[in-house]
């Protein structure tokens, strides 16, 4: 399961522990993410991993930078490969608007706009001036687990406005990503993930294991302060029914309105989407921004049909 160990927890929240400088740049730094793993964490730039730090002894941790992103050999910071004092992780964060720099260049001769823009959707939703009024948050991008034989854009979990005292209201949510209208068809198109989300949700042992997943993730984030937004007095944590039906939405990015592909695609009957498009296993759904942005609502969900009608 994606959880930190309490240790790990602790060194990144408190004052003293070890980490909490990275923590406390990541709070002041709205261009990086924490993504929790299974006892290390990834720390985003841009959809791309600036930093993995991994437990490896209590009170130690291994912390790496990918050199992938070097594409010009500039010299690396002063950074520690194993963190064990306050000094390490401050050292680390020195080194971020250098390493951010080298991610830069390599951006720009290899462009990942789909990565970029999850975490900006995560961002929008779980840590930003409109999070509050958000009614999905995202415990985690860039999903993949290969014991579970699962991949996903984004995981979220939606807890409806009016329903935030009870944390037994929320339903997950599975969301894929296209950025542009290349990204439509092809071996990792619409109909493949709306298979590859069936297949998942149906195997009842697989998707209570991802559950339980979402739960820690989203439940560690929250008392490391990474979620914003207005709790109830009680404190009531998220759980998830493996009962509720989800949601398997997609989120089209900067679609060509002159283009037909994604109307040939959504009703060639060769695809056979209708089946999908009224799922006893899932809600069917596609994102519709409000005016722009990536605020995600409730009422921003379109069905199937309505889609298409919107098309």
């Amino acid at each position: 399961m994606r959880k930190l160990s309490e240790s790990f927890l602790n060194d990144l929240k408190d004052i003293g522990g070890l980490l909490h400088p990275i923590l406390e740049r990541v709070k002041q730094d709205h261009t990086l993410m924490i993504a929790i793993r299974d006892n290390y964490i990834n720390i985003y730039y841009r959809g791309g991993n600036l930093l993995m730090i991994k437990e490896q002894d209590k009170g130690s941790y291994q912390s790496s930078f990918d050199l992938n992103y070097n594409i010009f050999e500039k010299n690396i910071p002063d950074t520690p490969k194993v963190i064990n004092s306050q000094d390490g992780a401050k050292k680390w964060v020195e080194a971020f608007p250098h390493l951010k720099e080298m991610m830069d260049f390599y951006f720009s001769k290899n462009s990942k706009p789909e990565r970029e823009f999850q975490q900006l959707v995560a961002r929008e939703n779980n840590y930003s001036t409109i999070s509050n009024e958000s009614e999905y948050f995202f415990p985690d991008i860039e999903f993949a687990d290969s014991d579970l034989g699962a991949r996903f854009d984004m995981l979220a979990i939606r807890w409806l406005a009016t329903k935030r005292k009870n944390g037994s209201t929320c339903q997950a949510a599975f969301i894929e990503m296209k950025y542009g209208d290349g990204a439509l068809g092809g071996t990792a198109g619409l109909i493949k993930h709306i298979k590859d989300f069936d297949d998942l949700i149906r195997d009842s042992k697989r998707y209570a294991t991802l559950l339980k997943t979402m739960e820690a993730q989203f439940n560690q984030l929250l008392e490391l302060g990474l979620l914003k937004f207005n709790q109830c007095s009680n404190g009531t944590k998220v759980k998830l029914n493996a009962e509720d039906k989800p949601e398997v939405i997609f989120l089209l990015s900067n679609h060509n309105p002159r283009s037909p592909k994604l109307k040939t695609m959504l009703n060639d009957p060769v695809n056979d989407i209708d089946k999908y498009g009224s799922s006893e296993h899932f809600d069917l759904r596609f994102f519709v921004s409000s005016f722009a942005g990536y605020g995600f609502h409730s009422g921003n969900m379109r069905t199937l049909d309505q889609f298409r009608e919107l098309l």
